[in-house]
Order: structure tokens, then sequence, then C-alpha cells
């Protein structure tokens, strides 16, 4: 092939806007030029400002003269359309824009013919009836955003409450239960919408799904028939029905997905039959995770040196959230709403919300509406949402896993606020982060998606924005070793500054706040970074460098075990699974190991011979053999007895160790003196006892919160047991007054119980009226004998007690949080755990008598 020179090229374009390549265009293109123009799948990733754009033009110039067709794709119509603008300025490449419902047919053929560039979105490109020919060349931009379009092709979500009212979700469950009434412990929650917004999902197991899914396909069928909305039906892709048996089956509390584990993107024809592609990011990460979420082959980077990066996108100020244990639903929600006010005091005041997930969007959306604010909601596939914001005043746009490519420059947004850790977005992500503990990918996938969205009001050297991160888990995830390797080399340093204030509380948050509003549209140079504690000594060290499981690379063989096994290559399928499970082992992912073993099992069984069915039981025998005690290795046990014909153990504790480990991750090392506060707060005020409250919750593996409102309950507390969604409503009465629980208090707590049971009646509704009387009147007693649990101070103080011991226990023992050290910290916590539902049975209705102390010791043994 002939010496390719791209600055000769940009030359002989004619452009009056590109008059030389910067370093880093030339850097880039000399690599590409010199090694890479018969490699197949090159990644190229600069950071924001650098001019990738130009970059792509250039490559697709010379594929065009090659003879290559060239389609490139962005991940938004505007995204489209700037690349449109941005050609102009380069005369002789011809470029077509194509979009729904525009496909001129000269435009077309030059397209096909390769005259011209194609420039579309990825949904135009990526679709199960296309309207254009496969590109020889396909330039993905932003290239993380073909995701969402790649995974739909293949994937099916039933959404719990969907508009049209239908009952599939349900009924698919039911099916479930049917097949397997006691191998998944919250289903029955999940299925009555009792369950916790945030219970992880259940991965329903491949030979129960292979039993029922001829007649979950007929389900299906016959709700999308008797659907009245249309606009309400779900999506049976036409791959799917065909292929559904070689799918996973996810069921989480807002949705239910049939999806392979990755995408089978080798079979899209798009992507098959083109010869090469090309992917840009300004935060491409490590090649196999972008290789596993899009499911494609291996890529090889381009990769650029820091000292050639001289762009400069302004001014950033990122702060989270200092306090350990408050959400959304308290003070950082408020100071989210007051810092979009400051932002309408000096400009537009627009608003972007950059939500990890779908339920994450749709609660921000109402909380939004309910403020009185004006919303926009970006949805997969519609821009229209972004048109309108952008020209209303005071607007806040919500979003749901979109971290790239957006852009919002100058005026037109100056806060972005991140909700929550963006560490899962979908239901397999969530179920990854929940029993994959050890996945090293997923905490990747949080340091470049924070780096995505710290940079999307920051696009040239004007611009200025202020970031909130409202988690209160955002200090410990930013911390993460694994996670800080991830971020982009150029927000370490805002992220450096965040953690510092982080350890300075709620005054120092807002007055940095303060001075931004003040100051951000004055120029001022980037501050210089804190100095660490090493850096304070006064001498030079080489930081740490993170090894171990971050260099395990089982990407490749993870897509072509789910190629193989969607094409029905099912040998083929297990052999590859077997191999990314291997090197899982390898490199210290013992839980990540055996859901690939677990795979291996999947391909295995659906080969339909005895022989292959016993050769799926050893894969899942394999996996488990000598493994920790982690709730991942309990639920492979689980299948592994039902493969065998044996009897399913009944479910544990999973949902407690799910709740305490999440918790560990999330708080850290702040956790024991947040418990020391929380006991003493439980012998406090009345405020002061309803916050111990939601810090029990946790204890005993629940979730709990205080409903807002004028008549609204102290605390609640939801979970799910294997029989129904549990919830608990409580009423805290301290001081003086009557010498026995009065009547009147039971009327109250009745109340609040009608309210909450008419909500969510397929629950278990109880109340719970916690006091510091010792006595309960005649008439209360038969009021609240067969709703309300009465109990005692020193009740609520001795379960405290006991789950803290508990707790702290498991605390100590976890460590680093490896899947070896939670196991062990397991079976030593476990043991001294009360069995069964006990929870659900010490707070149910205590037939008008007050729970003590010595009732909560006895179940404790």
């Amino acid at each position: 092939m002939a010496e390719v020179n791209f600055e000769r090229r940009l030359q002989a374009l004619a452009s009056g806007a590109f008059a030389d390549l910067r370093p880093t265009q030339r850097h880039v293109l000399s690599e590409f030029a010199t090694n890479h123009l018969t490699s197949s799948d090159v990644g190229i990733e600069l950071p924001t400002g650098e001019g990738k754009t130009l970059i792509a033009l250039l490559i697709a110039d010379w594929a065009l003269d090659e003879g290559m067709s060239v389609a490139y794709l962005t991940g938004t119509k505007q995204l489209a359309e700037q690349v449109e603008q941005e050609a102009t300025g380069l005369p002789d490449l011809p470029v077509h824009r194509f979009y729904s419902g525009h496909y001129p047919g000269a435009a077309v053929d030059d397209y096909h013919q390769a005259q011209a560039v194609g420039v579309m979105n990825y949904w135009v490109y990526f679709n199960s009836r296309p309207k254009i020919e496969p590109a020889d060349l396909v330039i993905f931009d932003d290239a993380h955003l073909a995701e969402q379009p790649l995974t739909s092709l293949f994937t099916m979500r039933i959404p719990r409450n969907p508009r049209g009212g239908t009952t599939l979700y349900q009924e698919l469950c039911d099916l479930i239960l049917q097949q397997a009434p006691d191998a998944y412990p919250t289903l029955k929650a999940l299925r009555d919408g009792a369950a916790p917004p945030a219970s992880p999902p259940e991965l329903i197991a491949f030979n129960d799904w292979a039993s029922i899914a001829d007649t979950a396909s007929d389900l299906v069928d016959e709700s999308i028939f008797l659907a009245a909305d249309r606009s309400a039906r779900i999506v049976w892709q036409e791959a799917l029905r065909s292929h559904i048996t070689r799918c996973g089956v996810l069921i989480g509390p807002s949705a239910l997905e049939i999806r392979p584990y990755h995408p089978p993107t080798h079979t899209v024809s798009g992507y098959s039959a083109s010869k090469k592609r090309i992917y840009l990011s300004a935060t491409l990460g490590r090649p196999g995770d972008l290789q596993r979420r899009l499911g494609t082959r291996p890529l090889v980077a381009i990769e650029t040196p820091d000292e050639l990066r001289v762009t400069s996108t302004g001014r950033r100020t990122f702060l989270i959230n200092p306090l350990a244990d408050e959400g959304l639903d308290t003070d950082p929600f408020d100071f989210a709403l007051d810092q979009s006010d400051s932002a309408a005091a000096d400009g537009p005041g627009r608003v972007a919300w950059l939500c990890a997930s779908n339920p994450e969007a749709d609660h921000i959306e109402n909380r939004l509406v309910e403020a009185g604010r004006t919303v926009f909601r970006l949805q997969a596939g519609d821009d229209s949402p972004i048109d309108q914001w952008r020209v209303t005043s005071r607007a806040h746009l919500v979003t749901a896993g979109r971290f790239d490519g957006l852009d919002f420059p100058g005026e037109t947004c100056r806060l972005v606020i991140i909700p929550s850790v963006p560490a899962a977005s979908t239901e397999f992500e969530r179920f990854v982060m929940a029993y994959l503990g050890d996945a090293a990918y997923m905490r990747h996938r949080v340091g470049q998606r924070v780096t995505q969205a710290l940079g999307r009001a920051n696009r040239s050297e004007t611009d200025s924005a202020l970031y909130l991160g409202l988690d209160a888990g955002f200090a410990n995830a930013l911390a993460d070793s694994t996670v800080r390797a991830s971020l982009g080399s150029d927000v370490q340093q805002v992220v450096r500054r965040a953690l510092e204030l982080h350890g300075k509380g709620w005054s120092a948050v807002i007055a940095t706040a303060q001075h931004f509003w003040r100051t951000h549209r004055d120029h001022i140079e980037a501050p210089e970074t804190p100095a660490s504690a090493a850096s304070r000594s006064g001498r030079a060290r080489p930081g740490r460098k993170v090894t171990g499981a971050a260099g395990v690379d089982s990407a490749d063989n993870e897509v072509e075990a789910i190629n193989r096994l969607w094409l029905g290559d099912y040998r083929s399928a297990a052999d590859y699974a077997q191999t990314a499970g291997e090197k899982l082992a390898d490199g210290n992912e013992p839980e990540h190991s055996a859901f690939w073993r677990y795979v291996q099992a999947h391909a295995l069984y659906l080969q339909h011979d005895n022989r292959s069915a016993r050769a799926a039981q050893d894969a899942i025998k394999q996996a488990i053999t000598s493994a920790p005690r982690t709730a991942w290795f309990v639920r492979l046990s689980r299948t592994a007895d039902e493969l065998k014909g044996s009897n399913i153990a009944p479910a544990t504790h999973d949902s407690l160790f799910l709740e305490w480990d999440k918790w560990i991750r999330e708080v850290g090392s702040k956790l024991p003196g947040r418990l020391a506060r929380a006991r003493t707060m439980l012998m406090g005020t009345h405020d002061e006892r309803c916050e111990a409250l939601q810090t029990l919750a946790q204890l005993c593996g629940a979730t709990g919160d205080r409903p807002k409102g004028p008549s609204a309950t102290d605390a609640r507390w939801v979970w799910a047991t294997s029989r129904k969604g549990q919830r608990r409503v409580w009423e805290v009465k301290t001081g003086s007054g009557p010498e026995a629980v009065p009547r009147d208090d039971i009327n109250q707590l009745l109340g609040q119980l009608r309210v909450e049971q008419d909500k969510h009646p397929s629950a278990v509704v109880t109340g719970c009226l916690l006091t510091v009387l010792a006595d309960v009147e005649q008439d209360a007693a038969d009021a609240a004998r067969s709703a309300i649990t009465l109990l005692h101070e020193d009740a609520a103080e001795a379960l405290f007690d006991q789950m803290q011991e508990r707790f702290m226990a498991y605390h100590g023992a976890f460590g680093s949080g490896s899947a070896a050290e939670r196991g062990e910290a397991r079976g030593i916590v476990e043991k001294q755990l009360p069995q069964g539902e006990w929870l659900a049975r010490l707070l149910s209705p205590s037939n008008g008598k007050l729970v003590r102390k010595a009732s909560v010791l006895r179940i404790f043994g």
C-alpha cells in the first residue's frame, strides 16, 4: 500500500477552515498511516477539543480514494449535523447526511458508490430494517453511544408498569414461579412491586428458562396482539423469538429484560459486512471493555502522549456530597435546586441531569415536576427534547445512561448534576455490580463515565461549569484505586479537588459553589492540584501502580462465546466461555470467572443430550469447588442442585449480605462512626430516633427512608422475603405524657397503614409503634392487635446492638472486599444470624402486647 501523508491530504482538500494539523492530530494520523492502514478495528482516544472529527474526516477521505464506502456514525442528530457542518470546511470532501425519512436517491447512490461520506446517527445505521447498505469503513464517533442501538437489536425490555397497563411482567414472573417456586427469593416481591427500588435483579437460571421459553413466547405474542396502545407495545425483535433460550433473563424492580449477555454484533450486517472500523472517544478506556460493550472484534488503540495535549476546555468545578448518610431525599437534592436557581440568576439557567438508569431518571423527573420545574426527558433514539431544552430558560434536561455525546457549550448549560455514582445503567450491569463484585471492568466504567460526565458543559477554553455529584457514595467510589486509574488525565485534578473539599463538610462545599457563581465568568487559570499526603512531605513518589485484575483481558473470549451461543454453535460457545473463565480465574476474579463457567454450562445444556447435561453440571461444579460463600456462589450451588435433580436449598441471607456489601463500598471507613452516632440517636429526640431507624434498617438488610409530607409516617422500611414484599410504617413516640400507649397513637398509625396498603396492595404492610412507655391501654391494645407491632425502645436498642455486633464482625473481615474475604466474612457471621425470615416475624403484629428486649434476645439465641 502506498505511503499516506495526511498533512498533504489536508492541503489538497483546499480547506479554508483548517490550515494545519495540531500536534495531537499529527501524531494520531501518523500512527494510523504507519501502523494501522490494514488493521480492522482501531480505537482513537483524544480529549475534548483536540479535533477528533477532523482526524476522522481525513481518514474518510483516504478511504474514499481507496474505493471504500464510508459511514460516519454519531450518537445524536445534533452531532451528525455538527459533523456535516465541520465537513464544509473541507470543500473537496463530499458529505451527505441521512436521517429518518431523508434518503435522497442521488445522495444514497453517492454513498453506496464510495463517492461521498454518509453521516447519520447510530439508530439510522443499526436497526432491523436499515435504509442503506453497510459501509466498508464505519467510523464510530463517541463510540460508547453505539452500545444502546446495538444492544436494542437483541433485547426485549418489559416494563413493570407500562403505559398500556399490560400485566406481561407479572405473568412471566408467575410462569417462572410455577417452574421454580423456591429458587428466586425476591421474585414474588418483585412481581408484586413490593421489593425495594434498588433491589438487585434476579438472573433466571438457563435451565428454568429453557423449560418455559415456548410458553413465555406465546405470552409475549398475546400481549403484543392485545395491546390497545400501540406506543406502549413491547418491542419483539425479529431474531429474538427463535433465539430466546440463548439469552439471559434478568428481572429487576422496574423491568424484565431478555437479552444475550453481550450483544452478538458479529451477526449484524452493518458491522460484519464492513472491512474496517474506527472508534473515536475522549474516554476510550480499556479496549477490551469497549469490545465487550459493543460486541466487536478486538481493537488496537492509538494512544496520545499527554505532553501533546494542549487544548483547554475552560473552568470546571466538581462538588460531591460530603455526608456519609444522605441521598436524594434530603439536603443534596435541595442543594442541587439552590444551584439551579443560582445558575438562572446570571444566565438561561438550564440544568442537565445525567442519571445512571431509567428508573432513576423517572424519579428525578417526578421530583422536579413536583418542585414546579420545567422538565424535558431525553429518551433513546429521540433527540427532540434537547432542541426544546436548548431554547427554554430555567429548564431541566433529564437523561438516562447518557454520559457521552451530549455537548452543552457556552450559555447552553452551566450546571450538570450526576445524581448517583454511574455504576450501572442496565439490569445486566446491576446484576454484575451486586453479584460479581470482583469484575474489575465495572469499576473501570465508573471512572470512564465520571470522566465523560465532567466534560459535557466544557467544550472550549471559554466554558465554565459546575458539576454536582449528589450520591453519598461518590467519595468512596472515586477513591477506589481501579476507578481512579480509569479517570481521564484531564479530570484527575478536578476529582482530586472534589475529594479534598469532601473532607471539609457542607460549609466548604456551599462556599465553593457560591464562589463559582460569583467568579465563573472571570478568566481564572485552573487551580493547582491540591497537595497529596506524599507531596506535602516534600518527597517525590512515583505513586501506586494498579496491577492484578486490571490487566485481565477476557473480552475477546467472552464476545466470541456469546456470538457462537447466539448462532447455535454450542460446543464452540462453551469452549470460549471456559477459556474466559480460566483467564479471569488466573487474574483473581473468581466471581467473574464463575459467571463465564455458568455461561459455559448454559451452552452445554442447550445441546440437549445426556452427555452435555452432565458436562453442564461439571462446569458449574468446577466453578463452585472451594469457592467462597458469596451470594453469587450460593446461587450457583442452587443451580447445580437443580441440574442434578436434588432439592434446592432454601434461600438464606443473600439479600442481607448484598445490602451490607453495598453499604460498605459506599460509606467505607466512616461506617463505624456512623453506627456509633446512630446508636446514640436511637435514645435521643424524636427526629434523631427517626434518623436512627434508617440506619437500623440497613443493619437488618432493609431499605429505610423518611417519607415527606404533613401526614407522612415517621419512617418506612422495605425488604423482600421469599413469599412477599414486606413494608413497615413507623411512628415514633417520645417524651412524657400518658402512662400507657393511648388509642389515639394507634388510630394515627392505622390511618397511615391504610394509605400504605392502598399503594401496595400485594405487600405485607404492618405498622410499628416505637414507644418509651411500658404499658398499653386496653382499648389501644385491642385496636393494634392484628395490624401493629408495639415495640418498646429497649427492644429497638437490643436489635440495634445485636445486628451491629454481627455487622462489625463482617466489616472487620471484609478487608479489600475480594470474593475470598467476603466469603470468609459471611461464613463467620452467618452462623450467628437468626434463621428464616426472622425480621418479618419480629416485626409482625404483636397481639396488642409490647415487644421488649428479652424477645429480641431470644431470636438471637
